[in-house]
């Protein structure tokens, strides 16, 4: 599987040329415009007196609705993808590693907000060669073997690009949170061609989700006390430690019982 360092690297490696023969139009723009400022024939208005700034700090909604509609077609077939794999490993080993699959487009508010905070242009343009998680699924396991299980199936998928990885299984945040972080680079048919779109995709267990989900709840924005702080941290191993458990007794039910389902 063909590996990109950053989704700006996947994005030039297809519209290089493209790119190309823009910036050689904005350079032979951008010359001519000198000639004439030096002429004093044009000089560019410092601003647009229609224009509000609070306008210049926000994406319209059509091209909002442009920009998502890719993405929302590439989150489609991820997720196809991942109930298919499902399935199929139902099929071969009677067992059902996902538990349930949730989907989603951040809204435009949200692009607005992430792009501000990196100091850049609020753009649909911008949005696109930037931010890797204009879509994203997240997967829901029941343990962590599952997790490995379903990850290794989806790096067999020739057609799709490794984007970037993050372990917080094997390497949770001090603050407990544990997850498997991927984007992947999910292939999008247009009449133009095709183009790979970046989705995120998070893998948890059960017992990780309402971890996250409970953070999120009482401790997401705003200052949060250090007692709270730690007995989050805590939880996140209490958590983890019945998962392990509860794990060892299924492993025991399905020794004792091989024939039974495992679902």
């Amino acid at each position: 599987m063909k590996r990109f360092h950053t989704s700006i690297q996947l994005y030039n490696c297809i519209h290089q040329g493209a790119e190309f023969l823009i910036a050689r139009k904005n350079e032979f723009q951008n010359d001519i415009l000198k000639e004439m400022n030096s002429e004093g024939i044009y000089e560019p208005p410092k601003a647009l007196a229609f224009i509000s700034p609070s306008k210049i700090e926000r994406i319209p909604q059509e091209e909002y609705d442009q920009l998502v509609e890719p993405y929302r077609e590439a989150m489609t077939r991820l997720e196809v993808r991942m109930n298919g794999l499902n399935e199929d490993y139902r099929k071969k080993y009677r067992d059902y590693p996902i538990h349930n699959i949730q989907a989603r487009i951040k809204s435009r508010k949200s692009i607005e907000k992430k792009l501000a905070s990196k100091n850049l242009p609020v753009t649909a343009y911008t949005a696109k060669d930037n931010l890797t998680d204009i879509a994203g699924i997240r997967v829901i396991c029941y343990f962590v073997e599952d997790i490995f299980s379903i990850l290794s199936l989806v790096k067999t998928q020739t057609d799709l690009l490794i984007l970037k990885e993050s372990d917080y299984i094997h390497y949770p945040k001090d603050s407990g949170y544990k997850s498997y972080h991927m984007v992947l680079g999910i292939p999008v048919y247009r009449i133009e061609g095709m183009q790979y779109y970046p989705v995120e995709i998070q893998f948890r267990t059960l017992a990780m989700d309402l971890w996250a989900s409970m953070e999120h709840r009482i401790c997401y924005k705003g200052d949060t006390p250090d007692e709270t702080t730690d007995a989050f941290r805590n939880y996140s191993g209490e958590l983890s430690e019945m998962e392990r458990r509860m794990k060892h007794l299924l492993d025991e039910i399905r020794r004792d019982n091989p024939q039974e389902p495992m679902q």
